[in-house]
């Protein structure tokens, strides 16, 4: 597996490459992606290595988004607890 580093190094090689707007529409479309294995599993046309795959893809593009619009991990990690909480007491009340 890549490492931490390595991964980000690659990613805003991606971004330098290809540009930040296409590297935007690449995410968008890969979430797309990921929507329609959803869909088809919804419908028992569950292929789990394609819905495996799509995960992948949007958690690479995910990355770089945040590279792309300065999103720092710790900011994220704020709102994946406050979010976390929340759906916790949504839980208990019912």
């Amino acid at each position: 597996m890549v490492k931490t580093m390595d991964a980000e190094r690659i990613y805003k090689k991606a971004i330098e490459k290809y540009g930040a707007l296409m590297q935007t529409i690449v995410a968008i479309e890969e979430m797309a992606e990921l929507q329609k294995e959803l869909s088809k599993a919804l419908r028992n046309q569950e292929n789990k290595d394609h819905l495996i795959e799509e995960v992948a893809d949007v958690e690479i593009m995910l990355a770089q988004v945040k590279l792309i619009y300065d999103i720092s991990e710790d900011y994220v990690d704020a709102h994946k607890r406050f979010k976390l909480r929340r759906l916790a007491h949504g839980l208990m009340e019912g």
